[in-house]
């Protein structure tokens, strides 16, 4: 990712870890060069979401990666294909197959015409990613709710409130009380502790987050600066130690951060949201983590939440893939999407 700070994912030393987390069964294709090394890959991830309120089963399709010196050559449309007949396989072509896309990404939003045969996609939603830099302390304003961080005994409320509250998001994963705390079992350096609950006085469950640092399996290393960030950086450096932030690490180096996951928090109440958010920002800002990534649906109330905390927006496309000819997608109702960006 090439910007004023340019940025590259690392997944080592276990590339499929995420793609273990992203649904019930997943499969990775690769298209291998002549010497013999991939050259590209995608993946898909077969889940129960929620889609108009009601439980549906969908395909998720990932990681449509190929190296820059292979592109135009057909190795994406080979790897498209292999995704539409692996989701046909798996539930029939008019399965709820959906994906994201970086917004900007004009490779992407050529393909997504369907071109030489392939899917057709509709953008439904649009999801941002708030990067919020992690600097001096944050007051709470006044929200009637106690955070603090979750206890084994909270898992069977925090799992009913994500039933209660999950059909009223688009793609949100559909989860009982085993198969939720066996996802947060099965995704590493995740455990129970890492969330925050919020309570009411009367002790009923108002919302909860993960607050995951996934370093363990994926990090962001910077690979470069432009030049008017390079000279942000150094003056951002000298002050760090004035605020309690964490310097910028140099080329090579890598950015720590921390994701939210598993969102809970009723739209009504975006006080909830907040308090939790700055709890788990002033713990965190002074154990060596640049900044928190939030990710919500532009349409999303909650996201008022977050105004004032100098948070940086990233936006993605959530699009649905037609299957067969007919490029008519699945009909959205207009209820904010959920989508998770640890996973992406």
């Amino acid at each position: 990712m090439e910007g004023d700070i340019g940025l590259a994912v690392d997944r080592a030393p276990d590339f499929f870890a995420l793609n273990r987390l992203e649904g019930d069964t997943w499969r990775v294709a690769v298209v291998d060069g002549v010497d013999g090394r991939p050259v590209g890959c995608i993946a898909v991830a077969e889940r129960q979401v929620f889609l108009n309120g009601e439980a549906t089963p969908a395909m998720y399709v990932s990681d449509l990666k190929v190296h820059p010196a292979h592109r135009g050559g057909g190795v994406a449309d080979a790897l498209t294909t292999w995704a539409r007949d692996a989701c046909v396989a798996a539930h029939g072509p008019r399965t709820l197959t959906f994906l994201t896309i970086l917004a900007g990404n004009e490779g992407m939003a050529r393909r997504m015409e369907g071109p030489r045969g392939l899917p057709h996609m509709d953008r439904v939603a649009t999801y941002r990613t708030h990067t919020v830099p992690l600097l001096g302390r944050r007051r709470q304003r006044g929200a009637a709710v106690e955070v603090r961080r979750a206890q084994a005994a909270d898992l069977d409320d925090m799992a009913a409130l994500w039933a209660r509250l999950a059909p009223g998001r688009q793609f949100a994963a559909v989860c009982d009380p085993a198969s939720f705390a066996a996802w947060i079992e099965a995704a590493p350096d995740l455990a129970v502790s890492d969330y925050r609950v919020a309570r009411r006085p009367d002790g009923t469950l108002a919302g909860f987050m993960g607050v995951w640092d996934q370093s363990a399996i994926k990090r962001l290393r910077v690979t470069g600066y432009s030049w008017k960030l390079g000279l942000v950086r150094r003056v951002f450096n000298a002050l760090t130690p004035l605020v309690g932030a964490t310097r910028l690490p140099p080329p090579g180096g890598a950015l720590r951060n921390l994701t939210a996951v598993q969102v809970c928090v009723a739209p009504e109440d975006p006080d909830v949201f907040r308090a939790i958010v700055i709890d788990a920002y002033n713990e965190n800002r002074r154990r060596g983590f640049s900044f928190l990534n939030v990710g919500l649906d532009v349409s999303d109330p909650l996201a008022g939440a977050l105004k004032g905390l100098w948070a940086q927006p990233t936006d993605i496309w959530v699009c649905v893939a037609s299957l067969e000819e007919d490029p008519a997608g699945a009909a959205c109702d207009g209820r904010p999407t959920h989508h998770e960006i640890a996973l992406v």
